[in-house]
């Protein structure tokens, strides 16, 4: 019964291991007009420019994905559904964050990080 426990034990842990942060939620913010924009590729992205406007455009994407995914559920500002990347409206100075489910195609899941997009206009 013990060699039964542990040999459960080990499988389920080896299956959570491989899944665990496999894959990583990255963002970009896309500034207007040519704005600068800094950290794209990474779950802490901004963008600026002197627009004066509420909003812009951004994705947040799936990085360093090493297994096959059966479906991604958007949580957050990204209101996808599937997908390995989803596009959003990132507003001005307001929380932007986004984060993922993705579920696996040999049973597994991922909670992804939390990913931050922020964007300033100068106002």
């Amino acid at each position: 019964m013990k060699k039964t426990i542990r040999s459960l034990t080990l499988i389920a842990g080896a299956m959570f291991a491989s899944s665990a942060f496999s894959a990583e939620l990255v963002c970009a913010v896309y500034s207007k007009n040519g704005g600068p924009m800094w950290k794209t590729g990474t779950p802490n992205c901004e963008g600026y420019d002197w627009t004066h406007g509420n909003t812009t455009r951004g994705r947040f994407y799936l990085k360093n994905v090493t297994k096959q995914i059966l479906s991604v559920k958007w949580y957050g500002v990204a209101k996808c559904s599937g997908g390995q990347s989803c596009d959003v409206t990132v507003f001005a100075y307001g929380p932007n964050r986004a984060w993922a489910r993705i579920m696996y195609t040999d049973g597994t899941w991922q909670d992804t990080n939390v990913a931050n997009a922020h964007y300033e206009t100068g106002l």
